[in-house]
């Protein structure tokens, strides 16, 4: 049964519950809290470590960790818009590559240096930071005294040292502006004061607004309650935001009424490899109600929450200290995770150019629409005027234009007051911009035939599959195991590596850590004589109970899915498939993925294998199509 969990949840971090009586936290008190709390049940191997450190290690979870008081009151002050000594970057534990730069400040010595989301610190004053060693404690000293950081520059590679002088930084939360008819709000975190702020600000700037921006490009996350009172300033009241499943019970939240029906404005959100965890929650929660659309790059993917364990609710904690343990997953409204997954923009522009395509989508109605362009997406319209935008930021146009899904209506005005379609090629064209559209665009020239035509661009617009140097795709081409698993890994933001567990897939194989990462999920499964055979031919039914796998995995509710026996009329569809494959194809026709039943011992082809997979992502709200 679900019910509702009112106590305060850190998305980035952690999530807070009820005491937790404890005598003290000795290593057998943790290793309780541990057992009887962690998302997923721990073996008694991992459990049964000498230390804390050893357990928390044989875990393996960058998430559960001891925090030092010291540690612990630095998040909050990063979550909560405080003051500190420092160099103004806020963080994320980028695990055996050091520590990711998500964001930096503006009027911070590390903005003055130069330094940018993306770099990577790897050590502060010669000291190499790790799990065990976070670079906040290093970093914070005397304002005005030096601290030199190493990073790893995320635009070459390059390692490099810089020596900046401390000072206070204040850490922002959220800042609203006009720009132009967009009202843009730029939100760092979801702290305490972030759901007053962005109030504040639609009410501030609405009436002057034709297109609202949120900016979480560089958000961490923060706090369930902030981002659930963002959303719905934007969604309105009474709706369930998000999911919480683990141990110990499943949740859910709500908006609250005091937010709702702030505006009625289009909603664009900007995201990034760096919107995580409370971002990815607003983001997810916009999708699955049409509220808005996202543009930008797929999302951190950090579907889990944390609970912490500290001198508030654990009994013989003491000194600020406290230990965080993943407790949670947390899944969209429609019951999907975005753990690993991240959440898909809906229309995938880079980051240079993400701040000027949503000026390009910015336009006001027009009351004469000779050379705009009208856009329905997702359920919202958003105008174009098609001569600014081609002269002020043409590169952007030309993005948008090319990243557009097949599910997109794109209009072109008259001047009077009928809009004709057109598509994205014709509107470059128009503007002048065939050029840099062909720059950006995936088409393929082979799939005018195709069964799948619309579920392969579809696929492409996202990056999610590719083609040929010569611009095909080969849609009747068959697919190999090996290429199905690095397709699927891809469009699940799946990577791995280590030691492989077949004993014909090499570690230098260019399928081996797709192979590896599905594997590893329990996606795909070998032969009993420890072979993969990746360069097999996999069949249709093959395929069909992969993607049945992946869909119980993303779903709250999979153990179900899997669970379900067949029913007669089930037995008699798919009596000719093999006992293995039979759930697996009831499963997913019951998502809405459409099967040729009697293809199910024929051999899989390019053309099937993304329109199984497009009809999958769909059925499942990963797509905003």
């Amino acid at each position: 049964m679900k019910k509702l969990l009112s106590s305060l949840l850190f998305l980035a971090l952690v999530l807070s519950l009820c005491a937790i009586p404890a005598a003290a936290l000795s290593t057998d008190d943790a290793r309780q809290l541990l057992r009887d709390c962690y998302v997923d049940p721990l073996p008694d191997q991992t459990l049964d470590q000498d230390s804390l450190e050893d357990i928390l290690t044989a875990i393996g979870d960058p998430y559960t960790s001891y925090m030092s008081a010291e540690r612990y009151q630095d998040f909050l002050n990063s979550v909560n818009g405080q003051s500190l000594v420092g160099i103004g970057v806020s963080i994320q534990n980028a695990f055996d590559d050091g520590y990711l730069i998500l964001s930096v400040f503006d009027d911070s010595p590390a903005r003055e240096a130069g330094i940018q989301a993306g770099d990577r610190i790897i050590a502060v004053d010669g000291q190499a930071v790790s799990a065990d060693l976070t670079p906040q404690p290093l970093i914070a000293g005397e304002e005005g005294t030096p601290v030199t950081v190493t990073l790893i520059r995320g635009s070459n590679g390059r390692q490099e040292d810089i020596t900046l002088i401390r000072r206070t930084v204040t850490v922002p939360i959220v800042t609203g502006v006009q720009r132009g008819s967009i009202g843009w709000i730029d939100c760092t975190s979801f702290g305490a004061s972030t759901s007053g702020s962005v109030e504040q600000a639609i009410r501030t700037l609405d009436k002057d607004t034709t297109v609202w921006v949120m900016d979480l490009r560089s958000n961490p996350g923060g706090t369930v309650q902030a981002a659930v009172a963002s959303a719905g300033a934007f969604l309105g009241g009474d709706k369930i935001m998000t999911f919480f499943s683990g141990q110990m019970s499943t949740y859910y939240y709500s908006t609250t009424s005091a937010m709702a029906d702030l505006t009625d404005k289009p909603l664009i959100i900007l995201t990034s490899p760096y919107s995580a965890s409370g971002s990815e929650l607003f983001s997810a929660a916009i999708r699955d109600y049409s509220g808005g659309i996202a543009l930008g790059q797929r999302t951190f993917g950090k579907g889990v929450a944390q609970t912490i364990f500290d001198e508030d609710n654990t009994d013989g904690m003491f000194d600020g200290d406290c230990l965080k343990i993943t407790t949670h997953r947390f899944y969209s409204p429609e019951g999907v995770t975005n753990h690993i997954v991240g959440v898909l923009p809906t229309l995938m522009v880079s980051l240079e150019n993400s701040t000027d395509a949503a000026r390009v989508l910015s336009a006001p109605q027009p009351e004469r629409a000779s050379g705009c362009y009208r856009l329905e997406l997702a359920g919202q319209t958003f105008y174009i005027d098609g001569s600014t935008a081609a002269d002020t930021c043409p590169a952007a146009f030309a993005e948008v234009l090319s990243a557009l899904p097949p599910s997109a209506k794109l209009c072109r005005g008259d001047g009077r007051s009928t809009w004709t379609e057109t598509t994205p090629a014709e509107a470059a064209a128009q503007c002048g911009l065939t050029a840099e559209y062909e720059a950006y665009s995936n088409d393929f020239t082979d799939i005018g035939g195709a069964q799948h035509q619309r579920e392969i661009t579809t696929l492409a617009v996202y990056d999610l599959v590719s083609g040929y140097g010569d611009g095909t795709f080969r849609p009747d081409n068959t697919v190999t195991r090996a290429e199905f698993a690095a397709m699927l890994a891809a469009a699940l933001n799946l990577s791995g590596g280590g030691t492989s567990a077949f004993t014909d897939v090499s570690a230098g194989a260019w399928y081996a850590g797709s192979v590896s990462a599905m594997a590893a999920k329990g996606f795909l499964a070998g032969y009993e004589d420890g072979t993969f055979r990746p360069d097999n031919t996999i069949t249709y039914q093959e395929m069909v109970t992969v993607l049945s796998s992946v869909a119980a995995w993303c779903l709250l509710d999979g153990d179900e899915l899997r669970d379900t026996e067949l029913s007669a009329n089930d037995w008699a569809i798919y009596y000719d498939w093999a006992d293995w494959a039979q759930i697996p194809a009831r499963n997913l026709v019951g998502l809405g993925v459409s099967l040729d039943v009697d293809a199910y011992g024929a051999q899989g082809t390019r053309d099937e294998a993304a329109g199984l997979l497009c009809q999958l992502m769909k059925s499942l709200h990963l797509l905003w199509d």
